[in-house]
């Protein structure tokens, strides 16, 4: 296996924004914060506007941002951090835009959250705390609160909180998803990178090398992240169809089997709904609105097994 060098930026680096009052000397940083970003510079600002109100002092950790589209520039009266950089990483998808991140990294602890969440002030302060209490432990997959985008609960948001993103129960398979997953560079310099060929899914398959490496997993209760759910049934279809993609391309091995379509998906799982109406957090409605849209999304994952594998088209980032 092939380890990539990590090499500091210079300042006349062109893909590299500098601010005037950052220079390439630094004393020893705790923590580097590597955040992707796609055409989402909104989003981006709440980020690093958490990152700004950290209990931790900023000369403890830098920020990486890492923009995956050069043709997308940070807009005028964008507000960035004095220990925060903007990289720019032309190849398509997170995962390659993250390992642009590990290569600028200073820390020997590395951070990875994504535009889209707002980080807890005590998100850092926690997480080096956890990994300073399990110095055996290599990996820490830290708590994703889901939020409202608004002041009620939209069904399609209700399906992400309990039938979506759930990252302590991904910690218990031995996996964690990169929304807020804390590694420390050791791992990464001994297993390798992301697969940087994919758009979706190199973290679990990143967290899978780990596992089959023997690598423990411990969940960071208190380095907690918000993101808010996703509010519509559009979107959570795009990303059963990207979560699909990575699946089959996981199981290539498996050769002709992969090529079936799981018909049997096409069939209402009435445990699902048996254990929504369980639930003391859902109404009768609200259980029987997740179990619709948990339907749908099994669907799309059929139609996309038959469009990438039977008739060949290509994996679609959006």
């Amino acid at each position: 296996m092939t380890i990539s060098t990590r090499t500091p930026s210079m300042p006349n680096d062109p893909d590299v924004i500098q601010r005037p009052d950052i220079t390439p000397a630094r004393s020893p940083l705790s923590a580097s914060v590597i955040i992707p970003t796609y055409q989402s510079w909104d989003q981006l600002q709440l980020c690093l506007d958490g990152l700004a109100s950290q209990t931790l002092n900023t000369n403890q950790f830098e920020i990486l941002a890492v923009n995956n589209d050069p043709t997308d520039p940070m807009p005028d009266g964008f507000r960035l951090p004095a220990n925060a950089r903007i990289l720019s990483e032309a190849k398509p998808g997170s995962y390659a835009a993250r390992n642009r991140g590990i290569e600028e990294a200073a820390s020997e602890l590395l951070f990875f959250t994504d535009s889209d969440c707002q980080p807890d002030p005590l998100y850092l302060e926690a997480g080096l705390k956890i990994a300073e209490d399990h110095p055996e432990v290599n990996r820490f997959g830290g708590n994703v609160v889901l939020i409202p985008n608004g002041q009620d609960w939209k069904t399609t948001e209700l399906y992400d909180v309990h039938l979506g993103l759930e990252q302590k129960k991904w910690v218990e398979r031995g996996r964690a998803v990169t929304a807020n997953l804390i590694v420390r560079r050791e791992l990464m310099d001994r297993i390798g990178r992301f697969n940087d060929t994919v758009l979706s899914g190199g973290d679990m398959e990143w967290n899978d090398r780990a596992q089959s490496a023997g690598e423990a997993i411990v969940f960071a209760e208190d380095a907690i992240v918000r993101h808010p759910a996703r509010d519509s049934l559009g979107d959570h279809i795009t990303k059963a169809r990207r979560i699909e993609g990575a699946r089959l391309r996981r199981n290539a091995k498996r050769g002709i089997v992969n090529y079936i379509p799981p018909l049997q998906k096409l069939i209402p799982s009435f445990k699902t709904l048996k254990n929504l109406l369980r639930n003391q957090d859902l109404s009768t409605k609200q259980a029987f609105g997740v179990w619709g849209v948990h339907y749908v999304i099994r669907v799309a994952k059929i139609t996309e097994t038959i469009r990438l594998l039977w008739l060949r088209r290509p994996d679609q980032r959006k």
